[in-house]
């Protein structure tokens, strides 16, 4: 085989199984192997034709790997191995939570009282309702008076009431 079929063949490989790596979970290993094999093309270029060739080859090469890792992060989710290991956050309706969020949004700058200690997330009573709630900073005791801030997915944000 001839210096240039071994370069393109070096070449062909490292871009190979770089996509490949976007199919097949391998942790890493074929990302390495593809970049390995790029780096072996390019040394197999300088060696063979020339400095100017070489320079020309890593250029590629440097532009082209941050090309292609920006565009793998954004197809990768897409791919059906993407979609498995990292499936999309589901988005919670109205019949997903135990309370409708229009009702949770009622008690927004309401006082309550938390029933349970907020860890940070615990049991508040609300105008005689109970309603899952959590505490955006630290802890709150059983027993103090909160206030409503804002919902947060399923749950009210509350702060302690300070008096």
């Amino acid at each position: 085989m001839s210096e240039v079929g071994i370069i393109t063949l070096l070449f062909a490989a490292g871009v190979l199984v770089l996509i490949a790596e976007l199919f097949i979970p391998s942790h890493g290993f074929l990302t390495v192997v593809g970049i390995g094999l790029l780096v072996a093309g390019v040394v197999q270029t300088f060696r063979f034709e020339g400095e100017r060739a070489g320079g020309i080859a890593t250029v590629v090469c440097l532009i082209g790997l941050p090309v292609f890792a920006v565009a793998a992060v954004r197809i990768w989710p897409k791919t059906w191995v993407g979609r498995r290991i990292a499936p999309p956050n589901p988005i919670l309706s109205d019949r997903d939570t135990s309370i409708p969020v229009e009702e949770i949004s009622r008690y927004i700058g309401q006082t309550g009282r938390s029933l349970t200690p907020l860890r940070p997330v615990g049991i508040c009573e609300f105008q005689g309702r109970r309603i899952s709630c959590i505490v955006e900073f630290g802890m709150v005791d059983a027993g103090v008076p909160v206030e409503g801030l804002r919902v947060a997915g399923a749950n009210l944000a509350v702060e302690p009431k300070s008096t």
